[in-house]
């Protein structure tokens, strides 16, 4: 059997967080600029908020799962004939967290 050869129209399903965060503004913008009757204008508030939260999605400000809680048991110093022993055992700990 031959090889099929790729379709040449992959490039239309190119997708981007830049292009989908543009597309939802102006989805917002649309929906601050709805007119109801009589041509006034009726913004949609709860479009505009949805649209604000998929935003913040895509830009990581909200996360869809739970951080797990670390609990860490930390062993104090322990001194023998007035020497510190260095306990190495678990892994390394570490105490900061970067901000996201």
């Amino acid at each position: 059997m031959g090889r099929k050869k790729k379709n040449s129209d992959d490039s239309k399903f190119e997708y981007s967080k830049t292009k989908s965060f543009e597309n939802l503004e102006v989805v917002q913008q649309m929906a601050l600029n709805r007119k109801g009757k009589d041509d006034e204008v009726n913004p949609d508030i709860s479009l505009f908020l949805k649209a604000e939260e998929l935003k913040g999605k895509l830009c990581g400000l909200y996360s869809d799962k739970d951080k797990p809680n670390l609990n860490i048991n930390i062993m104090g110093s322990v001194k023998i004939n007035g020497k510190e022993l260095e306990i190495l055992a678990g892994d390394e700990i570490i105490t900061e967290r970067q901000n996201d």
